[in-house]
């Protein structure tokens, strides 16, 4: 290669559009790591989270029709209590 066409190459890495290039593949490497790395990780624990939320909902909603049948219960016990005084 000639001096000149070394100098124009060298101009040409190492100016403006060299920050542009390098801004391109730090996010294309970025990106990259995001996608297969942190992405799947936070998909696994948002999938344990609705599981474990799943669970307790199921429990909160046993436990409320247990409430609500004993209420029930006691509002019967209040009525025959009620017509006997």
């Amino acid at each position: 290669m000639e001096v000149e066409t070394v100098e124009l190459i060298l101009t040409a890495v190492a100016g403006p559009a060299s920050g542009v290039a390098v801004a391109l593949l730090c996010l294309s490497g970025f990106g990259w790591f995001l996608v297969k790395h942190l992405l799947p990780q936070q998909e696994k624990a948002l999938d344990k989270v609705l599981a474990d939320s799943a669970a307790d909902r199921k429990l909160f909603e046993r436990s409320i029709t247990t409430v609500t049948r004993r209420l029930d219960k006691i509002e019967d016990d209040l009525s025959a209590i009620r017509l006997k005084v």
